[in-house]
């Protein structure tokens, strides 16, 4: 006997398609397939893929800001951002099919994607507060602690660290040497 169709089981069976074959892949069909339906039983519950991605984009970012707050939650500073930083690289190693949903610049259009979206960097912001940089210098952080996190998960993804050095503690150190030199950069800058 198969499971009552919800949108929240019908989110779940397409957030496992899109961490598994990526999201180019996601298709009512295969949703539809997959929950052992068929695909104009969707419509009671969604009323497109477009639809459906929209929802999927939405939970992802949630999730996303859910690990990053989790992450600084107890801590502040530089070990704050660190761990906000290894939340980025955890997050797209679980989920890397979720996280080429919100690696994409989102719709300005959708309020509550673009709600969600902002809650992440005003998180990191949040964070950034005491050391009282300027918005402008403030973003520049926030894009190279997610630029920072991106390359490592990237690359780890794609097999590029094969050394027998331990990897996370070269992720640390890069964090570590990322952040000390923002700082130094950051409030040298706002000095002049």
């Amino acid at each position: 006997m198969r499971a009552k169709v919800t949108r929240q089981a019908i989110l779940q069976v397409s957030e496992k398609i899109v961490n598994q074959e990526g999201y180019e892949a996601l298709t009512l069909a295969k949703v539809a397939k997959t929950l052992e339906i068929k695909t104009p039983s969707l419509y009671n519950h969604i009323s497109n893929l477009n639809d459906l991605r929209k929802e999927l984009t939405l939970h992802a970012l949630k999730q996303l800001d859910h690990e990053i707050m989790t992450a600084a939650v107890g801590k502040s500073g530089e070990e704050a951002l660190k761990a906000i930083g290894f939340a980025y690289i955890y997050f797209m190693k679980d989920n890397p099919g979720l996280y080429g949903v919100v690696s994409s610049a989102p719709d300005p259009q959708d309020t509550k994607i673009d709600r969600v979206s902002s809650d992440i960097i005003a998180t990191i912001l949040r964070v950034l507060e005491p050391y009282h940089l300027s918005e402008e210098k403030a973003i520049h952080f926030v894009r190279g602690l997610r630029a920072l996190s991106h390359g490592f998960s990237t690359l780890e993804r794609q097999g590029g660290f094969n050394i027998d050095v331990p990897l996370n503690e070269s992720i640390s150190i890069a964090f570590d040497t990322f952040i000390k030199g923002m700082f130094a950069t950051l409030l040298d800058s706002q000095k002049l």
